[in-house]
């Protein structure tokens, strides 16, 4: 039963120096099994991700430097209409300026001769109204006068 072998007095088995070239030898199997997937398999996918990514990525670039062309094209045209249609404006709010001008003036003076003839035609039925009140004032004094006169002498009126 108890054997007197060196199996049992060695100790801890991962110390065992006899183990060691076939341990050695899985090891370097392991390792260049492990190496070849890595370097057939797994690096040339990441490459091809990679490539595709930095493709999108230099797409998407170049797409955003043309949108942005394409915008700066667009504010200077946006920049050039509002400075048209700002210079048409000053302009229309000249032209519209000096016209209302040029029309206050005319209605100016047009009233003006409108006022001038009014106050002309009132001066004109005025004069009338004086020679006319004049005339009937003469009649009035004169038929009071004759009144007078025939109360003074003593006359009937008739």
């Amino acid at each position: 039963m108890a054997s007197t072998s060196d199996n049992s007095a060695v100790g801890m088995p991962q110390l065992d120096f006899s183990t060691f070239p076939n341990q050695i030898f899985w090891l370097a199997i392991f390792c260049i099994v492990l190496f070849a997937i890595v370097k057939f398999f797994i690096i040339p996918r990441m490459e091809d991700i990679f490539a595709n990514r930095r493709k999108i990525i230099d797409g998407n670039i170049a797409k955003a430097e043309e949108i942005r062309l394409r915008v700066d094209e667009i504010e200077k045209k946006i920049e050039e209409e509002l400075q048209k249609a700002k210079s048409q404006c000053d302009e229309i709010m000249n032209t519209s300026g000096l016209n209302i001008k040029e029309q206050m003036a005319s209605a100016l003076e047009d009233s003006k001769i409108a006022t001038s003839q009014l106050i002309s035609e009132a001066e004109g039925r005025l004069k009338e109204l004086r020679d006319g009140s004049e005339i009937a004032i003469e009649k009035i004094s004169e038929e009071l006068a004759s009144d007078i006169m025939k109360k003074i002498t003593g006359e009937k009126q008739g």
